[in-house]
Parts: C-alpha cells; structure tokens; sequence
C-alpha cells in the first residue's frame, strides 16, 4: 500500500507542472523534464510512467526519433486520484493510512475532507456477504472516534469500553435489568452458609475461552486475586472478599470478612469477569488490545484502524445472531454536522446526535428509539484540599451559583435533568439566589473564606464536557471566581495523585438498575473523583452508612440507607449533578432485537435482521 501512496505523490508532482486546464489535454513534455519533476533517473521517470498508466491516471506516448516530444496526458485531477486511492486504502482495513493520506493533502484541496467524509459515512450498517460455500455473512459495521486499545476488564475505565468488555467475557453471575434480579452464567448454582461470609459456586462444565481451554475454578481464583492485587480502579468490588479457593475443577469457595448483601450483585459487574490465567499471563499488558474471554463475540483484530468482533460459536449461552462486528476508527466522522445528508440508508443504525435532526421521507419507517441514560454528568468540589473549598459555606454558596437546570438551557443538545437513584433527591435542588450588591458580595467573600485564588478545573477533552467545563468557568467568573480548565485524557485523570491536586472535577457517573451497588461505585471507585474530594471525617461516616446498607436485608432497608447518602452529601456540597444525556436512535425496520440499555448503548448479541 505504501507503493500506492508513493505512486499519488509522483502523479501529484507530474501534474503540478501543467496549468489547471491542462487536465485531459495532451501535453508536449519531455522524459528529461518528468524526471526533474519526479527528482529522478531517466530510467526511473521511465518506469514510474509505466507504473501511473498502468494505474489509467495518465496517458504517455514517447517521442520517437530526433526532435519529436513526447505527449503526457493527464486524465485524473490530483484531488480524486487521493480520494480514489484512500477509499482503496479504506476497503483493504487501513483506516488510519487511509485517514493520514486525506490529511496530508486537505490544505490543498479544502473540499477532499468533507467528500471522504461523506463517503465514509455510506459505509456504515449492515453488510451481507457470501463468503466460501456460498456462507452468508452479516456484518454490522459502526464508526467510533477512537480505537479500543484498553479492553481488560480490570482497566477499562469508559463506558464504550466497559460495554465491549460484556460482549467479550462473562462474569460468574449475570444482573437482569428488567427483573432486577442475578441469574446464573459461568456459575449455574450457588448457595452461602448460615453466617453469610462462605459463598460456593459451581461452575458449568465444557465453558470454552476464546483461545480454545476449558473453563476451570482456577481461572475464576486468578481473575479475582489480580483484580486485587493489581493497581486496578476497581479494587472496592472485592473489599469485602477474604479468600478465593478453588475447591476442585468446577467448583470455588469465596469467603467475605462481613456479610454483603449486594455481593452478588458486585460478581455481576463487567470488571468481575473471568479471564483464562495461562492467556493473561503469557500476554502481560498486551492482554488489554488482544483479550480473551468466554463471551459471545472474540477478537480477531484490534488496532489503530479497525476492531473487529466474530461470534464465538461455541458459547455456551448461544450464538449471537450478528457473525462479525466492525468498528472502525474514524475520528472525524462524529463532530461531521454534514455527515447525516450523505448517509446510506442501506445502513441500518442512525444515530441521532442533536434535537435539529428532522426525519426525511424515507425515515419515516424507521424505528425509533430513544431513553435517558441513568449515569449523569457532575462537578464534584475537593473539600480535602487545602484551600477555598474546605469551607463548607465556599462550597455551598458554590453549588448554589452552578444551576443544573440553567446549564441544560443554556447549552441544550441532549441533556436532561437528573434523576439518579431512583429519586429526584434533595441534592438536585439548589438555590440560584446572588446578592448583586457589592458591599453584601464584599462581607460574603469574607464569611466563604475566598481570597481570589485562581481554581483548577480538570476534566476530559470530550466536547460534552468542554462545553461543561466553560460553562462552568463563566459562570465562575461573572460571581468573581477564577477558574482554570485543565484537560486530561481519561488515563491521566483517573490517577488519586491528579484527583487530589484538582480543586473541581467534571466527570460522569456510571449509574445503572443496580442502584444501591452504583452508589457504592461511585464513592468507592478509585478512578472517580468523590473518593479523593471527601475528608477523613465525611469519608468514616460514608463507611458506617455503606457497611450499613449491605447489612440490610430488604431492599426497602436499603433504600432507606441510600437516601440517607445522598442527604448526606448533599448536606456536604461535595458534588453538584449536572444532567443526563438523552440517547436516541433510529433503526432499520428490518433490523430486529434492538434496545437501549441503562448506558445508552445496544445489546448486539440480540440483535438481527429480517431478510
């Protein structure tokens, strides 16, 4: 591919030669001038014209005998030999070579962006092929702004990825969202003693890894104790797990320091899932971009261009309908307002990203789907840190000034108002009250403790919460405070040392039907911020109302605990939530099995096509 590249820039110099109306018509040149052009031998200029020709970009007719010249003839304009050569690139898996060959000559020829992106757009959905004993293939193809390099469960730390991880590996236990109630899946029985600690579970026998192994107690020991023992930021899920023994082949004893009431729930959380020992440890850290699990799809690829899933058909829970997943890398495509005018409607999957999307004719079958998602965008405030935020009444005059309900007005798109928890809750209502009079804002200072310090703002470069972040810092600045935005990719910011150092954080909070144990996630999660902004008196009372709640016995005990929480820090203004997206999407109407879970994302093991 490289070669045809190579070959682009020669045809490129060649035709920077001639005049712009010169395209089509036969041109006097001689072989010592293309060799100039091409910084080459004769012999070279020779072939490389040979090799162009052959391509049908130009025409060249060799003079013969002395003072005849030779005739060039240019056929292709340099902009659509690029563009030819990219979607080539393209539909060999090169998506990143093909993205880097459009970028180097976009200056130049301002329009060849915006028709390779209209292009690629036509590429998405469902693909049917027949591949060898006339097979047919279904192939759903979607684009993502970056590539999945991160796929260990005990790592991942976005949503995407985490909803990836459910379709690569399974978990000892599943959570049903619509019964609200766990259901065997690597284990098919399990039953804990009187005193609630010793759990056993009994593995089913003939469970396949991708790599070909059976499943043993082993594999699930090991992929506990490394979610321990590994600087991973999900180690409070198994805070409360003693001892992992594997009892024989198929059988595991989990014993718990306390008894846990959401501790099954905890074994059904996509960072729980069991990975084979011999895999992982030969693969090390490259066990995160070529992963291998027991679920429905397998990796077969997975790098800078494209990720691409095959159904795994042996699973034991039954082969997903979909044969192959592409995901291809295409940065550019998502923050692309023209895209929707040149999509396919051969493809089956339209997101709708902006309330201006208006349904076109042929839309109108379509299916549409559409929920708020249950996790919510936030800005906590670090009342651990030396400074303005210490003080309680700086925080609570803050929180008063950052209006959920004016931010979603002002900045519109898909946000909606919070309702996490399953409640509206105390802490979503906040005052929007400022005195305007200077010598109160004087004395007001004075009783918050602020001097003018200039405050850091960190949170991810992601558009959403840019526009988070500025709103955030006008909003600031009109009330007299400084802040200053920091941006960090996800890595970076879910380090404890970068959360520590942040005066304000604007994250999002992974919130799904497991209410009580997503209130866990997120004071415990080492990756958000709540567990690094609290102090050590708010953080022993958050320990006694969470040790509380998973010794509760009824749900609506429970409840009864998380309510308090939630008082609590609202009492504390250590966070004020924001919003919740609103995910909406059109589909197909022969595209079958297609729902929205809590994340907003869709379910591909059940989704297929009537044809």
């Amino acid at each position: 591919m490289f070669k045809k590249v190579q070959l682009v820039e020669q045809y490129i110099r060649i035709c920077a030669g001639f005049p712009e109306e010169a395209l089509g018509q036969p041109q006097e040149i001689g072989l010592a001038e293309v060799a100039t052009r091409l910084f080459c031998t004769l012999r070279n200029a020779t072939l490389t014209l040979k090799k162009l020709q052959k391509q049908g970009w130009l025409i060249w007719q060799p003079g013969r005998g002395r003072g005849n010249r030779s005739v060039l003839t240019c056929l292709l304009s340099p902009a659509d030999v690029v563009l030819s050569v990219a979607k080539e690139i393209v539909q060999k898996g090169e998506i990143k070579a093909s993205r880097e060959l459009i970028d180097q000559y976009q200056r130049e020829w301002p329009a060849l962006a915006e028709e390779y992106s209209l292009w690629m757009s036509s590429q998405f959905g469902l693909r049917v092929t027949r591949e060898k004993e006339n097979s047919r293939v279904d192939t759903l193809r979607l684009f993502f702004d970056h590539p999945f390099q991160g796929l260990d469960p005990i790592h991942v730390l976005l949503r995407s990825q985490t909803h990836l991880v459910k379709h690569l590996f399974d978990c000892l236990i599943r959570f049903d969202p619509i019964t609200k109630t766990v259901e065997p899946q690597l284990s098919f029985y399990w039953e804990v003693d009187e005193t609630g600690r010793e759990w056993t579970f009994f593995l089913r026998k003939g469970v396949l890894f991708h790599h070909g192994r059976q499943l043993t107690a082993e594999d699930v020991c090991f992929s506990f104790q490394r979610l321990q023992e590994e600087r991973s930021k999900h180690r409070w899920l198994t805070a409360s797990i003693l001892t992992t023994v594997a009892k024989d082949e198929h059988v595991v004893v989990i014993t718990l320091a306390t008894p846990d009431e959401l501790f099954l729930e905890a074994l059904s959380k996509e960072y729980m899932s069991i990975v084979p020992r011999d895999y992982a440890d030969q693969m090390g850290a490259q066990f995160a971009q070529m992963p291998v699990g027991t679920g429905p799809f397998r990796v077969v690829r997975n790098d800078d261009s494209m990720l691409v899933l095959e159904a795994f058909q042996p699973y034991f829970g039954g082969r997903p309908f979909l044969d192959r997943i592409e995901i291809w890398c295409v940065p550019e495509l998502p923050e692309d307002k023209k895209m929707a005018k040149g999509l396919d409607r051969t493809q089956l999957l339209l997101p709708v990203t902006s309330g201006e999307h208006k349904l076109e004719q042929d839309e109108i079958s379509w299916k549409g789907l559409g929920r708020q998602e249950h996790c919510f965008q936030y800005v906590s405030f670090n009342g651990a840190k030396n400074g303005p935020l210490r003080n309680h009444a700086f925080r609570e005059w803050l929180a008063g000034i950052l209006s959920p309900s004016e931010l979603c007005d002002d900045l519109k798109g898909m946000r909606e108002p919070v309702f996490a928890w399953g409640t509206t809750g105390p802490f979503l209502v906040h005052g929007d009250e400022l005195c305007d009079d200077s010598a109160e804002a004087l004395k007001t200072w004075e009783e918050i403790g602020y001097e003018g310090e200039q405050l850091q703002l960190y949170t991810y470069p992601d558009l959403d919460h840019v526009e988070d972040a500025e709103w955030i810092q006008a909003k600031c600045k009109a009330n007299g405070v400084n802040i200053k935005i920091v941006y960090a990719v996800p890595e970076e910011l879910a380090k404890p040392a970068v959360l520590e150092a942040a005066d304000l954080v604007v994250d999002s909070a992974n919130v799904d039907e497991r209410s009580e144990l997503s209130l866990r996630e997120f004071l415990y999660a080492d990756a958000l911020s709540i567990t690094h902004h609290l102090n050590e008196e708010q953080k022993e009372a958050v320990d006694q109302i969470m040790r509380w709640m998973g010794l509760a016995k009824t749900r609506e005990e429970r409840q009864a605990f998380m309510t308090r929480m939630i008082e609590l820090l609202d009492e504390w203004h250590t966070f004020v939530p924001l919003y919740s997206n609103r995910v909406e999407m059109l589909a197909h109407p022969r595209l079958s099995g297609v729902s929205l879970d809590a994340y907003g994302w869709v379910d591909f093991t059940r989704v297929f096509v009537k044809t």
